[in-house]
């Protein structure tokens, strides 16, 4: 298979040697990267690495085209020919011994093996890059470690990929058929007057069924929650600029951990307060609690009136523990955190938003970074979220009892699992529209009709799928007798 123009312009003047093993390649894409949309923060955690401002990212209108692509770009500092070599590395990276940090940042990545989530979406995987007013690419061809079905960890031969560097004509053209879509939105330009001074664009090609399973929404909640989003980082997805994702629900109370928190119930361990004068009081980071093992722990508590839980759930969830180690949420998937969710009740649990950056867990994270190991590290952080929960608890039952009645009724409906309280009014409704039961605590309105009947059921259906509301909304034409 021949390679597609933008990954063949320019002069070779250098071959990478990397070592790759399909065995490598199984058990760091497949294994730790299973969710493309993970596969493609990756690319944006290396971008915010490299000191990028602004990253985005564009997918091609259609997946299924043959020619499809997903493209990410940034204005970090970009690679040269020894940065494209280092990049290729696998499982060593020097980002985390840099005497200088790009923009300062802790640097998310540490085990060099980010790189190889782009295999579970594409065949190919090519990086333009500009550094010192030169250009320069290189192109991974997954194909040929299928090819190989290596089964060993260390490849018998490195796979030599061809380190090009372009002039700036050939840098126009690799990335000319994503023009008018990259960097219209973002404002960052690649060539010409106010071109940025360095840039990097990643493009996979040739892609895998996996890319089918891309959800846009599901996508850009990833992209809102799950890495760094600052005054110094803006993420575009397709054109649009992602703000950071905010619950606003009625949000009935706020803490700061260190300012308004500033001890813990047990089985919390102890904790000191912590206050970091260097930055302005308006700034959550600047109050923080410390703990022996977990380090300084900084982040806010909220309770909210309703639910935040629902079929908003399935883009991404807005209630439960938000993790952050190095300003990136690590438990994307468990909002509980590895904790029992016999220990958190969901009517409760679902109305709070616990937002903590525990960096010190850098240190005990594996891997796929999105879990800690297990020991006593990991059981202290999860004994303060415990405590944090059982602290902000009574001020939500306290909230609970001022209400009227039948706000609290509907919220015990709402709070309790559809197929033992809305399912089963629904098909008593049922059953009675049909003759076969008389209820005896309420009273249906005529439904002569068949239509009639099943527009009913469809109401409660879709009102179903609403539980805070169900109670008050059927009371209508579901009156007590």
């Amino acid at each position: 298979m021949s390679e597609p123009i933008y990954a063949s312009l320019g002069k070779p003047t250098d071959t990478i040697d990397v070592r790759l093993s399909y065995k490598i390649v199984e058990l760091f894409s497949e294994g730790l990267y299973a969710s493309p949309n993970k596969a493609i923060e990756e690319l944006v955690a290396n971008s915010f690495d490299a000191g990028g401002r602004t990253v985005e990212v564009v997918l091609s209108p259609n997946l299924h085209d043959q020619d499809a692509s997903i493209a990410v770009i940034d204005d970090g500092e970009g690679m040269d020919a020894e940065g494209l070599k280092q990049h290729w590395l696998i499982g060593k990276s020097f980002k985390r011994d840099l005497d200088t940090l790009p923009l300062g940042r802790k640097q998310i990545g540490k085990f060099g093996i980010g790189k190889l989530a782009t295999y579970v979406l594409a065949n190919r995987l090519t990086h333009i890059s500009k550094r010192n007013d030169k250009y320069f690419s290189t192109s991974m061809n997954f194909r040929v470690v299928d090819e190989r079905g290596e089964k060993d960890i260390e490849p018998k031969n490195p796979i030599k990929i061809n380190l090009r560097e372009l002039s700036v004509e050939q840098a126009k053209s690799a990335i000319k058929q994503w023009e008018g879509r990259a960097g219209a939105a973002t404002g960052v330009r690649l060539f010409g007057a106010g071109a940025a001074k360095t840039w990097t664009f990643a493009i996979l090609s040739d892609l895998k069924d996996k890319v089918y399973q891309i959800q846009p929404g599901r996508l850009e909640w990833i992209l809102r929650t799950a890495l760094p989003l600052r005054d110094d980082f803006a993420i575009y997805l397709n054109g649009t600029k992602l703000e950071p994702s905010k619950a606003g629900r009625g949000r009935l109370k706020r803490w700061v951990l260190g300012k308004d928190i500033t001890e813990l119930p047990k089985p919390a361990p102890d904790v000191e307060v912590s206050e970091d004068k260097t930055q302005s009081k308006e700034s959550d980071t600047r109050y923080g609690l410390l703990q022996s093992s977990v380090g300084r722990i900084t982040g806010y508590a909220e309770i909210y009136r309703d639910l935040l839980t629902g079929k908003s759930d399935e883009i991404g969830r807005s209630h439960g523990f938000f993790v952050y180690v190095l300003g990136r949420l690590i438990n994307v998937e468990d909002g509980h955190f590895g904790i029992s969710p016999d220990e958190l009740r969901h009517g409760t649990f679902g109305r709070i938003r616990v937002v903590v950056h525990m960096d010190a867990l850098d240190e005990y994270l594996q891997s796929d970074r999105e879990r800690i190991r297990q020991g006593p590290v990991l059981a202290d952080a999860q004994n303060i979220l415990r405590g944090i929960f059982n602290k902000i608890r009574p001020e939500l039952e306290k909230a609970d009892l001022e209400e009227d009645p039948g706000t609290r009724l509907a919220r015990k409906f709402a709070g309790s699992p559809a197929s033992l309280a809305r399912r089963p009014i629904i098909e008593m409704v049922r059953a009675a529209l049909r003759g076969k039961v008389k209820p005896r605590y309420i009273a249906l309105p005529p439904a002569s009709t068949p239509g009639e009947r099943e527009r009913l059921l469809a109401t409660l259906e879709a009102r179903a799928e609403t539980p805070e509301q169900f109670v008050g909304e059927s009371i209508s034409f579901m009156t007590p007798l």
